[in-house]
């Protein structure tokens, strides 16, 4: 029966990695590390303006760097909140708060299109061709700035709850020690789980596929634990290299590049889990309406 169950997942992650591999993975990592370079600030400042509307912009901005700093490192996290601090409308008057917003929704949502085409990379599928480009985009956009907005709310309700389970276990560490240790796990539960959400909603939607969050659920799951143990191995390997000091002034800025280029491939190591986590229960990848099944050819010999 063991013997069995490790087999079955052993053969579903072998099948990941080459799925993972010839979809040519690390070329879409640093796509998506120089798309998510420019988009980043926007995406704080919109999940800030979304956790502040409860908790106040100050303390939304506080609680996001000190995410930022335990996951990228305090360098990286100051070179973000400086760039946020410079992206931010201060301009007075209709028109330039207008193109200040747009601006900046273009801005969050470009890296969200570039994910859209490296997941369909893996999934084997692309747009289909459409007449009314300029109507796909604006809905593509629409897309992505709906999922900008979830990942702030999904982040309000995780800093929340993190929020009562520290108050929580501040209390109860002064009386029950043991209960404030299961408090703490519950912790990394919560973190766990909001990854799992995210990453379970980014593969649900954005690809062109046609998916069910029971299609997904796993494979957010293997992501969300892949990217908790994995953060702290990008963060160890970026501290022994002397990044930043080699790099000099634009050290921070390499080490956001870096960040997000290693988290990237275990993002899209995720979708391919998933993949082939679907394909092992016999369910056949269908693409949405908008899209079509893309198939690779080799040609050996010259037509003649």
């Amino acid at each position: 029966m063991w013997k069995q169950t490790a087999q079955h997942w052993w053969s579903i992650t072998r099948e990941a990695v080459k799925l993972w591999l010839d979809s040519n993975a690390f070329s879409h990592a640093g796509a998506l590390a120089f798309y998510t370079l420019f988009s980043l600030a926007p995406v704080v400042i919109i999940a800030v303006s979304v956790i502040g509307i409860v908790m106040g912009e100050q303390a939304a901005r506080g609680h996001i760097v000190a995410q930022l700093q335990d996951v990228m490192g305090r360098e990286a996290a100051r070179a973000v909140e400086q760039a946020v601090a410079r992206s931010r409308i201060e301009e007075s008057g209709l028109l330039p708060t207008l193109l200040g917003v747009a601006a900046l929704l273009a801005g969050a949502t470009t890296v969200f299109g570039q994910m859209q085409s490296s997941l369909n990379a893996i999934w084997g599928v692309a747009a289909r061709p459409n007449r009314n480009n300029l109507f796909a985009l604006a809905k593509n956009r629409l897309l992505s700035l709906t999922i900008v907005l979830a990942i702030g709310f999904v982040l309000l309700v995780s800093l929340l709850l993190g929020v009562v389970l520290r108050a929580v276990l501040e209390f109860t560490d002064r009386f029950v020690p043991a209960i404030a240790a299961l408090l703490s796990g519950g912790e990394v539960l919560v973190s766990l789980l909001t990854a799992s959400l995210l990453f379970g909603a980014v593969f649900k939607v954005l690809p062109d596929v046609v998916l069910h969050w029971r299609d997904v659920v796993v494979g957010a799951l293997v992501t969300a634990v892949l990217f908790s143990v994995g953060r702290w191995g990008i963060a160890a390997y970026l501290a022994h290299t002397a990044t930043a000091s080699t790099y000099g002034a634009a050290g921070s800025v390499v080490l956001i590049l870096l960040w997000v280029y290693y988290s990237s491939l275990i993002l899209l190591f995720g979708a391919a889990f998933t993949k082939a986590h679907l394909l092992a229960r016999g369910r056949a990848v269908v693409p949405r309406n908008t899209a079509v099944l893309v198939k690779r050819e080799l040609v050996t010999d010259s037509p003649t």
